[in-house]
């Protein structure tokens, strides 16, 4: 499934297991190789080829043969076949289930993978120059959903498993034949944009409600029969409905096309940084997927209620010492002295903001705790409002905690209506102009070190792109989201997940899996490349980030002393809007 058509390469797919969009009907790179040939560490030509290929999921066979034949260099000829006998041969059997984590649609975290040579190695094994592959045939009718989700995300994530039950029930019933079997009916695709991203690719809502859907799912609805693919698909739209959703069904290819190019345009959510964004993956078992989300929305909570505190404590030093005022006929400064209104403003400003933070600070220390002990604290901190609301909710579910009402946004952390509206009233005139000004420009300074989390998934089978748009010239920026990565990445682990379905591990993971877990690689390495002929250092211990080094353009246009700097000024100038979707054309027309 080359979805990164443009970008993407035989060897990449199958040393990396790559996956995406139809990985819920066909599988990953794995489940649909049936032959690759490959060189090894000593330079020979190593083929590897699937005995008895079950056509289907290698994880839903009880075994998986392969038989490895080993070929000196000379041996190939001209048109691409081998000479002779092999000079060593192996086969290997394999059980379907250890090729990824129970339960899981994707995972490509085992390197070792059996011993089974070139797949998920991610390169490190022997270079990939050719491969065979089960091709598959789409089904006649397409039926393209589109379902908008307006409830909290918690409570509209379980309709990704109530769809995929469905639709699975209906392949089932189709596969057991007989007189009475239904038409085969497919779930072809399934896709999930959070509220982050569809604010990112200017998502407009479908749905008469108006306003912008929590979540939004499009899914590809296949078959050979085209009544049976049309009642399926409202069938799904009736679960949408139970779940505070709505759906739209699109039959024509144009129609089709344009309900999946909200999802094509995924890359804007990194736009404000340039395109910079930690772009990790993982791999959620479907029940559990309502619990990834509700800790990821817990996460940025607490992300954003940081930054706002970190705002405030910059705000302070503007109202300490002297202040300059801006020129003004106020009748204020004409019958009192300066000092004394501005002495009064700034009280009031102080006040403001040591009353906000001690409020802000509050919710940050206590969002886990149960609002059973919290009722009656709230309004010392001037929530006072939210009581006969925290009651209801304790009525309604005893065991509720602060996190639950900052989720569902009854209560707001706002600088807007908290602070900048409040500071206007206190600074009224245009001898203050200047001093709201600064507190703009530190909001918008502060604001842009703001690190939050986004989520689009392959719905289907449970793997979640997670992103973290950062800026490459923040340093402090890049430890918080690197701080976030870990607390992610043990939030999928304790979930009974992986940590990823397609980006496999490189430098950037590696220290998320255990020594226990990389041993058998290791040894696997040592014995068939000990010297490290191939990407030497890579998936072994020190190959982390410690010494990875990204050069950041903004911190080159002031320390290059290569190139002038009005070079590297039109070089960042070129690629300034670059959102690095891999399909690149001499004029770009994906971000204009």
């Amino acid at each position: 499934d080359p979805t990164s058509l443009e970008a993407s390469c035989i060897g990449g797919n199958v040393a990396m297991n790559a996956g995406g969009k139809k990985a819920v009907l066909w599988g990953t790179a794995l489940d649909n190789l049936a032959w690759w040939r490959m060189v090894d560490p000593q330079g020979n030509w190593l083929e590897v080829t699937r005995v008895g290929h079950n056509m289907g999921k290698i994880h839903d066979v009880d075994v998986a043969r392969f038989e490895l034949r080993w070929y000196a260099p000379r041996q190939l000829a001209a048109d691409g076949s081998m000479r002779g006998e092999p000079i060593r041969s192996e086969s290997l059997d394999i059980p379907g289930s250890r090729f990824r984590k129970v339960g899981l649609g994707k995972d490509v975290t085992d390197k070792f993978l059996a011993g089974l040579p070139g797949v998920q190695k991610e390169g490190c094994d022997g270079l990939i120059t050719s491969a065979r592959w089960v091709l598959h045939k789409m089904p006649g009718h397409i039926r393209t959903v589109c379902l908008e989700f307006f409830g909290q995300p918690k409570d509209a994530v379980p309709s990704i498993v109530e769809i995929k039950n469905y639709l699975d029930s209906l392949t089932r019933a189709a596969a057991a034949g007989g007189p009475d079997a239904p038409p085969r009916v497919l779930l072809a695709g399934l896709e999930h944009l959070d509220e982050r991203y569809l604010r990112a690719v200017g998502y407009t809502t479908k749905s008469r409600r108006g306003g912008l859907p929590k979540m939004v799912l499009f899914g590809d609805i296949v078959g050979d029969d085209d009544a049976a693919v049309a009642r399926a698909t409202s069938e799904v739209v009736r679960l949408a409905n139970g779940r505070s959703g709505e759906g739209f069904i699109a039959v024509s290819p144009e129609a089709r096309k344009t309900f999946w190019l909200d999802r094509s345009r995924t890359a804007a959510i990194a736009r404000h940084t340039n395109a910079f964004k930690i772009n990790e993956d993982v791999v959620i078992p479907l029940p559990r997927m309502g619990e990834y989300t509700d800790g990821i929305e817990r996460i940025n909570i607490e992300l954003s209620t940081r930054n706002k505190l970190r705002l405030l404590d910059e705000l302070l030093p503007l109202f300490e010492g002297e202040i300059a005022l801006g020129k003004t006929d106020d009748v204020d400064l004409q019958r009192r002295s300066a000092d004394e209104l501005v002495a009064e403003r700034t009280r009031q400003a102080v006040e403001l903001i040591a009353a906000t933070r001690a409020r802000w600070q509050f919710l940050l220390e206590n969002i886990d705790r149960p609002l059973a002990q919290l009722r009656e604290l709230l309004a010392a901190v001037g929530l006072a409002a939210l009581q006969p609301l925290a009651q209801e909710r304790l009525a309604a579910d005893p065991q509720a905690t602060l996190f639950l009402l900052l989720q569902d946004r009854s209560i707001r952390v706002s600088w807007k209506t908290e602070v900048r509206e409040p500071l206007a009233r206190i600074l009224q005139g245009q001898a203050f102009v200047p001093l709201l000004k600064r507190c703009d420009e530190t909001h918008k300074r502060v604001l842009r070190s703001r690190v939050f989390v986004a989520l689009h998934m392959h719905a289907g089978d449970g793997n979640v792109h997670t992103n973290l748009p950062v800026n490459s010239d923040d340093y402090g920026m890049l430890k918080e989201a690197e701080a976030a990565v870990a607390r992610i990445m043990a939030l999928a682990r304790s979930l009974d997940g992986v940590i990823s379905g397609e980006h496999g591990i490189g430098i950037t993971k590696l220290d998320y899996l255990t020594d226990a877990e990389m041993a058998n690689y290791w040894a696997y390495k040592q014995k068939v490349d000990p010297e490290g002929r191939f990407n030497r250092g890579k998936l072994m211990k020190g190959g982390n980030l410690d010494n990875a080094y990204t050069p950041s353009f903004n911190l080159m246009g002031h320390e290059s002393l290569i190139m002038e700097q009005t070079a590297i000024g039109e070089i960042s100038h070129d690629i300034k809007d670059c959102l690095r979707c891999g399909k690149c054309k001499p004029v770009c027309s994906t971000h204009v």
